[in-house]
């Protein structure tokens, strides 16, 4: 669970979705943030990442504590660098990850809210 969260951590880094997206599950459910409605399936998971890394020049995800895990679960606290024109924004985030038995990712819920944003310079 360890190495899978910091392959997810540097796909991401990379812009490289097909690195992400082969992470998880065909059937996988994605919640970002938490509280919306959860993007399901291989092609909505591959659309919502590829959303999201079309709104921004870059995208940086940095693990920003340690990667806790019980049973199948691994959670974890990062912040998202997004640079967008010359604006950069840091959010920081709690992803919680549930695992099947072949060691990919089933769900993801990423616990934030866009108060929790800030300008990190520009």
């Amino acid at each position: 669970m360890h190495s899978t969260v910091d392959r997810y951590l540097a796909a991401h880094t990379a812009g490289d979705i097909d690195g992400i997206v082969a992470l998880f599950v065909p059937s996988a459910s994605v919640w970002d943030p938490a509280d919306q409605p959860a993007h399901v399936g291989e092609a909505a998971v591959r659309a919502f990442f590829t959303g999201a890394h079309d709104l921004a020049d870059s995208l940086e995800l940095v693990r920003t504590g340690p990667i806790r895990c019980a049973g199948n679960f691994a959670a974890f606290p990062m912040t998202a660098k997004a640079v967008i024109g010359e604006l950069i924004v840091g959010t920081d985030i709690i992803d919680v990850f549930t695992f099947g038995d072949d060691g990919l990712i089933v769900d993801m819920k990423a616990f934030w809210n866009l108060a929790d944003g800030r300008t990190l310079g520009a």
